[in-house]
């Protein structure tokens, strides 16, 4: 299992990454609202292939990054804030994800 942390906005706010492999409950990826005690969560399955693994880590990244603007009642018409969140997602978990 690997865990990775993802600072987005500020270091108060990130979105914490988890890559298992051999899980038994067959899964592409989750993503787990836990604020306000603690930062969303992603849990990625580490079995799937590349292309489906980075796929899977967009999606889980864009639910993270609602709870996260969510919680901060941010409003953002362009949607910079969500892409930036995204992009430092797959910027950071990607090449942890290449086997």
């Amino acid at each position: 299992m690997k865990n990775i942390k993802v600072p987005i906005f500020t270091e108060e706010y990130k979105i914490e990454v988890e890559i298992t492999k051999n899980i038994k409950d067959e899964f592409r990826g989750r993503a787990f609202n836990r604020l306000p005690d603690k930062n969303p969560l992603i849990k990625i399955n580490g079995d799937l292939s590349y292309y489906t693994a980075l796929a899977t880590l967009a999606h889980e990244a864009s639910h993270a990054m609602d709870y996260i603007e969510e919680y901060l009642g941010l409003e953002d018409p362009s949607g910079e804030f969500h892409a930036h969140g995204i992009g430092a997602v797959m910027r950071i978990v990607g090449k942890s994800l290449k086997k």
